[in-house]
Formats: structure tokens, C-alpha cells, sequence
């Protein structure tokens, strides 16, 4: 009887371990994109694109396709949540929602609107969503729209709309994240903001080969949230590198601006002249900038800080459509001195523009008080939303330009007013 207990006990264990709860791989429906819009009604509409592993299997691919079929599937269903909208789906499907390699959230334009806090507690909670997961915002459109949309390049625009964003010189699949990190700092963020893009020129397709320019995703540039995290406006993606120098995050960039002849005769050119207002009847210059420092300090007042801003970068010059023969060293220091001017003019106005229309501190100065001056945090930080609108910003860009490229005067014939 002792034997027969003993054995009992140690057959016991074995028995009551091992993968009891394990879901083998062709019972599961592996989520790429999560989206989420607002009905009229205010009940949440959950979309996912799922991968479809036959396609995967049968090979080829073109324009979104493999052989044949389309890469991925969408499907939507109604709740009043995350959780209780993705219950609901799960009755159309015949396997597991798997989100556990969801890399993209979108966000439909009018569920911003209203605020996004009803819908992101749950990608902070669950073990199934990697704060690294990148979240967009559809401008002018729903999430499912945009998830619905086949993208020529990838077999799956959940992935599509990830690379693009990082092409742009932005940080890679961190934005959740950063949105978490942002609002429980000065309590605004910025999500990155897609837009649905019909093409330019329409073009007829003539034979079954023809590639047509097709509606797509395009990247519009960020939107901004304010304190309540509703959405209270979208940066464009020209206007959306300057709060990235800023707080740091920028990795390249190119920039073009017009070399007036001002330019060509005096340095730094002619305050006010045609670089912003794009006139034609000056020559470009595009840099191409890969290396992005920033350094913010504030200073204190009677009490209130304003900021001093110094932005440095390097890079090359990548086109030269001046009169400028820039195998000479003080042209491309007139280069530096315009190209300078001409990106404080356009950071001034961004900071302008989110100051007084969205009045969020989408550029991190409270967290720089916080961090360098604690006990004067301490009595700003209650008022901060009030505050922000109104404080001074001292910005100064200082581009190192190393390069002309290849060469330094143009294999090009001399242009008129030029220097030989």
C-alpha cells in the first residue's frame, strides 16, 4: 500500500503539468493591425487585419497579393470596448484572435475627437499589447478605412504604414509608448496622423500589366492631444520635424530653401526675403542633415521661465540649383547662414502655432523643468496648461554643413549671375 501511495504522488505531478492551456498555431488568427472608430451611437467599432496563412503558402506577390489572393483579411465588430468588441469578432472567426504580434493601432479621426482615454487603458494593461506597438490617427478618416485600403508594396498595410513612418526619419515603433510616457508627463501627446491618399493624376489602365497610381496611405505628420486627450489638432509632415529636433528624436532630415541673389552677394542673405514665401525667382538649395542635437534651457523670471533653444546639426549639401559656385568656403557658409535663417523662421512658427491654437507642451519644456528644477515644478506644474501658451521662446539653429557632395562646383555650365 505504502508502494502504491508513493507512486501515486509522483505519477500525480506529471499528470497535472505540461502545456494544458497551449493553442496550437493553425488555430489562431494572428492580428497585425488593431483599429478602433466611434459610432454614431457612441459604441466602439473594432477592426483587425489578420493574416491569411494560405496565401502566405501559395507564393508570388504583387500589389498586396500572393498568388492570387490577398495577403491578409479585415474584420470589424461592435462593442463597448476593446475587450467586448474583440469578444464580439471572435464569434465570426474560426480561430483565435492571437494580438500578440500587433504591431499598429489606428485610431479613427472622429474616436480622437471625442478622446482617446475610453480606449488605450487596455493596451497599457494587457500582456498581449508590446508598448512598442506603433498608433496612428486617420485624418480626415476611419481606422477601417484605412485597414480595409491594399498597399501595393507590402501584403499588408498594417505593415506599410510602420515603414513609412520610420522612412520619415521618426523614431521606430515606439509611438504607443511615447504617447504613455508624454501624458503622464505634462498630460498632452502626439500620435503619428495618416491620411487616405487618392493620386495625384489619374491614369486609365490600358492593359492588365499597367500600374496606375492607386489610392493609398500617406503619412500627414502627428496629431497633438491636449490634457483631456482629445485630439486638438495635426502638425503636417513639413511642420512635424521641428518636435522631433526639439525633444531630440529627429534622426534626418532634408531641407531646401531659395538662394535669393541677396544671397550671393551678402552673407546670411536678406531678412524677410522670398525663403518662406516660396518665390520663384530664387535658386534652391536642398541639405541633407543626419546628425540632430538639441539643448533647452530654461530661464527663470520673477518666478516664470522662458526657454533658450539651440539646435545643431550636420550634414551635406545635396543640390545646388543657385548661382552659388559652392567650391568656394564662403558659399557654403552663405548656405549655412541662409538655410539657418530659414529653419528659424519655420521652427518659430511651430512653436507658435501649438502654443497658441493647441496649447499642448507637445516639446517636453515642463518635463526639462521638472527634471532641472524640481521645487519650481512643483509650483508651475498645477498651472502649466495656462502657462505654456505664453512663454518666450529664444530658438537659434546652428547647421555644420562638412560636405558639397561628390563635387563642389556644379559639372553643370555656370548659371546666370553666377560665379565662375
Amino acid at each position: 500500500m505504502y508502494r502504491k501511495l508513493v507512486a501515486l504522488f509522483l505519477i500525480l505531478p506529471l499528470l497535472l503539468t505540461g502545456c494544458w492551456d497551449r493553442q496550437e498555431l493553425n488555430d489562431q488568427a494572428i492580428v497585425l493591425g488593431w483599429g478602433m472608430d466611434q459610432a454614431e451611437d457612441g459604441a466602439y467599432l473594432a477592426t483587425a487585419n489578420l493574416v491569411l496563412p494560405l496565401a502566405s503558402k501559395s507564393g508570388g506577390q504583387q500589389g498586396g497579393e500572393q498568388g492570387g489572393r490577398s495577403g491578409f483579411m479585415t474584420e470589424s465588430a461592435y462593442g463597448r470596448n476593446n475587450r467586448d468588441a474583440e469578444q464580439n469578432m471572435q464569434r465570426k472567426l474560426s480561430r483565435v484572435l492571437f494580438p500578440g504580434h500587433r504591431r499598429n493601432i489606428f485610431i479613427g479621426e472622429k474616436l480622437a475627437e471625442h478622446g482617446v482615454f475610453s480606449i488605450l487603458d487596455e493596451y497599457g494593461r494587457s500582456p498581449m499589447v508590446r508598448p512598442r506597438t506603433n498608433i496612428f490617427v486617420v485624418k480626415g478618416g476611419t481606422a477601417q478605412e484605412a485597414m480595409s485600403l491594399a498597399y501595393q508594396l507590402e501584403t499588408n498595410p498594417a505593415i506599410a504604414v510602420q515603414k513609412i513612418q520610420e522612412k520619415s526619419g521618426a523614431p521606430i515603433s515606439r509611438s504607443l509608448l511615447d504617447f504613455f510616457i508624454m501624458a503622464n508627463g505634462t498630460g498632452c501627446g502626439v500620435m503619428p496622423a495618416l491620411t487616405i491618399v487618392p493620386p495625384e493624376m489619374k491614369t486609365d489602365k490600358k492593359s492588365k500589366n499597367d500600374s496606375p497610381p492607386q489610392t493609398t496611405l500617406g503619412l500627414y505628420g502627428v496629431a497633438v492631444f491636449n490634457g483631456q486627450l482629445e485630439l486638438a489638432g495635426y502638425l503636417s509632415n513639413d511642420e512635424s520635424w521641428a518636435r522631433l529636433w526639439i525633444t531630440n528624436e529627429l534622426a534626418f532630415r532634408n531641407f531646401t530653401t531659395i538662394i535669393n541673389p541677396e544671397d550671393a552677394e551678402q552673407s546670411g542673405g536678406k531678412a524677410g526675403m522670398d525663403a518662406l514665401s516660396g518665390a520663384t525667382k530664387g535658386q534652391t538649395v536642398t541639405v541633407n542633415v543626419d546628425t540632430f542635437k538639441s539643448h533647452i534651457t530654461p530661464i527663470f523670471t520673477d518666478g516664470l521661465p522662458k526657454f533658450r533653444i539651440l539646435l545643431e546639426g550636420k550634414g551635406f549639401i545635396e543640390e545646388n540649383n543657385s548661382p552659388l559656385n559652392l567650391s568656394k568656403t564662403a558659399n557654403v557658409e552663405k548656405v549655412e547662414a541662409r538655410m539657418n535663417q530659414y529653419l528659424v523662421e519655420k521652427i518659430q512658427k511651430v512653436t507658435e502655432k501649438v502654443q497658441k491654437d493647441f496649447k499642448s507642451d507637445i516639446f517636453g519644456l515642463g518635463d526639462t523643468i521638472h527634471r532641472r528644477h524640481p521645487y519650481r515644478w512643483k509650483k508651475l506644474a498645477a498651472d502649466w496648461e495656462t502657462i505654456f501658451p505664453e512663454i518666450e521662446l529664444d530658438i537659434t539653429v546652428k547647421l555644420d554643413l562638412t560636405g558639397t557632395g561628390i563635387t563642389g562646383e556644379s559639372l553643370l555650365p555656370t548659371r546666370e549671375g553666377g560665379e565662375k
